[in-house]
């Protein structure tokens, strides 16, 4: 498992060479990263074996919760990533000045 936050974008990777994709769920919930990953009883060499893990992984502070992506290489590294927030500095622009036909209101 490796969890990383550059200044561009949060990531983890998750080694899951034991379940098929369809074994594999990846969701938001509020402020995390939930995998699920479960198969059921299988028979193998040795007897029967189940397999099941839930993982959540807080999602830092300036991360796009609405822009988080997964996805499965070949060799079975699921990739969630997202990207943080672009924060534009404030450009320079004129506010108008309206004029109004009635007095301010004076506080009393």
């Amino acid at each position: 498992m490796q969890y990383k936050l550059d200044k561009d974008k949060f990531s983890v990777h998750l080694d899951v060479k034991h379940f098929a994709p369809e074994e594999l769920t990846v969701k938001v919930v509020n402020d995390f990263v939930e995998v699920h990953a479960k198969h059921e009883e299988v028979q193998d060499e040795h007897g029967f074996v189940s397999r099941e893990f839930h993982r959540r992984y807080k999602i830092p502070e300036g991360v796009d919760a609405a822009a988080v992506t997964s996805s499965l290489s070949p060799e079975r590294v699921l990739s969630i990533s997202a990207p943080t927030k672009s924060i534009k500095p404030a450009e320079e622009r004129s506010i108008p000045i309206t004029l109004q036909d009635k007095p301010a209101e004076k506080k009393k």
